[in-house]
């Protein structure tokens, strides 16, 4: 059996017809969707605000935020198209109000992670200049082991112009430490006379500084 075909050559298939239709009236559940995605995209390369990462909670915040904007922009924004086109049906205008608002929402997203691009640069160069004097420092006092694993630090960040730089001495129980920190805009470092690793010290909430 053939499937069913356009009654004028160079019409679009039926299926394909159909799927354009559907979508018409509902394209508010895939622009949320898209919205969510592209969003979490964003908050990951190119934040708004903060440092770049998506963590549960700013996921959750960011599913609140894309459905309030589809919410929105269904109550007000409908209203707006259906006195420009009353022709429009109530269901349309709200489905076509609630895509633009995501899409305004993810755009302005965009808009405030590349205004905020440049505290983001200058943070992780903050941060990178504190890790670099951490491992100039253990280059020159910490132990043998440490220093041949010089790639495995761990950071810990006690504050904004802290952070605690472990590496390894073979021990679960052990590690060599520095804190380093911004002492006027210049990191500076220093060996922490507590061996124990970042992780046991963030289990037994103490800083160690």
């Amino acid at each position: 059996m053939r499937r069913p075909r356009s009654a004028r050559a160079g019409e679009p298939p039926l299926w394909l017809a159909r799927l354009r239709w559907r979508v018409r009236g509902d394209s508010a559940r895939l622009a949320f969707v898209a919205g969510v995605a592209a969003g979490a995209l964003l908050l990951v390369v190119l934040p708004p605000g903060g440092a770049p990462g998506l963590s549960w909670p700013r996921f959750a915040g960011l599913i609140g935020v894309v459905a309030g904007l589809a919410l929105l922009g269904a109550a007000v924004g409908s209203r707006v198209l259906r006195r420009r086109d009353p022709s429009l049906p109530r269901l349309v205008a709200r489905d076509r109000a609630a895509t633009l608002a995501i899409g305004v929402g993810v755009l302005g997203l965009c808009v405030g992670g590349i205004l905020h691009r440049p505290a983001v640069v200058a943070e992780q160069e903050r941060y990178d200049g504190m890790v670099a004097v951490a491992v100039r420092l253990a280059e020159r006092r910490a132990p043998e082991y440490a220093t041949d694993r010089l790639d495995e630090a761990d950071v810990r960040r006690l504050s904004r112009d802290v952070l605690r730089v472990c590496f390894p001495l073979g021990r679960p129980d052990r590690a060599w430490c520095a804190i380093a920190r911004r002492d006027g805009g210049v990191p500076r470092a220093r060996t922490d006379s507590d061996t124990r690793p970042n992780a046991q010290v963030a289990e037994e909430g103490d800083d160690g500084d």
